[in-house]
């Protein structure tokens, strides 16, 4: 019976340890939310600059030798959540024989005043770029290392004139002092 009292009682602060792990657990989780969620709840203040990509809406194909390839690559972006938030599917024409698609995210930090974008691709590429302003124009940074290749890579879509951007991406192995051309395109909003 002794033995018996004894296992009662180790089995009591088991219950008793356990319903204290399972309280702080749902405290931590309480507290985490709620400094989560007190980050901020205040509206999106909107700018000129939440505002730059407001031309991106649409179906995009891109122009070689002023000619539209609406079979070829695409870009087709929506709003999102908020006026400053887009979502991206990306078709692109690697060349004649391959084609990669992919979805991106396009959104207004208001915590930081940039552009964020991330893109996921079908063959399960992910990429976290930061934006920055440049010379009036929002440009998303990220850092490559490709088979020992390191370079800060930067996107900027320039408008030129409404229904037409002008893509372009640079490269920098000073950490952007000096810019190096990967490659220009011109898009173009058709509808399909």
């Amino acid at each position: 019976m002794k033995r018996l009292q004894f296992i009662w009682k180790q089995e009591g602060h088991r219950r008793t340890a356990q319903r204290y792990l399972c309280f702080s657990a749902l405290f931590m989780t309480f507290v985490g939310t709620s400094l989560t969620l007190a980050q901020d709840i205040k509206p999106m203040v909107q700018s000129e600059d939440t505002h730059y990509f407001d031309f991106w809406v649409g179906t995009w194909y891109v122009e070689e030798n002023g000619k539209i390839d609406t079979a070829g690559t695409r870009f087709v972006v929506r709003r999102s959540i908020h006026p400053a938030a887009y979502v991206e599917e990306w078709r692109m024409d690697l060349n004649s024989n391959s084609t990669l698609t992919a979805t991106a995210l396009r959104g207004w930090d208001k915590t930081n005043n940039r552009w964020m974008y991330t893109w996921v691709s079908a063959n399960g590429l992910y990429q976290v770029w930061e934006g920055r302003k440049d010379q009036g124009h929002w440009y998303i940074y990220n850092r490559f290392n490709i088979e020992g290749d390191q370079y800060l890579s930067r996107q900027g879509w320039i408008p030129e004139s409404p229904g037409r951007v002008l893509r372009i991406s640079e490269k920098s192995y000073d950490d952007g002092a000096t810019w190096q051309l990967r490659f220009k395109q011109i898009l173009v909003r058709k509808e399909p």
